[in-house]
């Protein structure tokens, strides 16, 4: 019995029902222009006002080049201002603008009901089920990250 092997399997079967079912493939998270990873770039500004770049390239394992032309595209298109850091004068603080911070919060509203909606069928029960299981799914898979930095 391959147990890694039956794992991969399961968490590949498990992506292709979460992915669709979550409306997390296409270009059009959550109806709107922007594809889940320029969406999420948002989500980590908002909750990380004032980070750097680096911070979201490791929170979200995207390529530098890649996050520097989607924040030049939300900079342009006025979601997001930069702010030179005195420390390092080579790196920028990232926050968003006012319209910046609706679209974000829009979108995490808008994210929030239709989780609620593909859970609101669940029992008490069986919502803490999930709840503990995606809580234990979490940290086994975060085990040994802190080694690796």
């Amino acid at each position: 019995m391959d147990t890694q092997g039956d794992a991969v399997a399961k968490i590949r079967e498990f992506n292709r029902f979460y992915l669709p079912a979550m409306n997390l493939l296409g270009n059009h998270y959550l109806g709107s222009s922007y594809s889940v990873t320029e969406a999420r770039v948002f989500f980590e500004i908002y909750s990380h006002e004032g980070c750097l770049a680096t911070h979201i390239v490791k929170a979200m394992n995207i390529d530098k080049s890649y996050l520097s032309r989607l924040i030049r595209s939300h900079e342009k298109n006025g979601y997001i201002h930069r702010e030179r850091v005195t420390q390092d004068g080579r790196s920028f603080a990232l926050y968003l603008t006012e319209e910046g911070r609706k679209l974000a919060e829009n979108m995490i509203a808008q994210s929030n009901a239709e989780i609620a909606e593909a859970i609101c069928h669940l029992s008490e029960n069986e919502t803490r089920m999930m709840i503990d299981a995606l809580a234990v799914i979490t940290k086994l898979l975060n085990k040994g990250k802190d080694d690796q930095k």
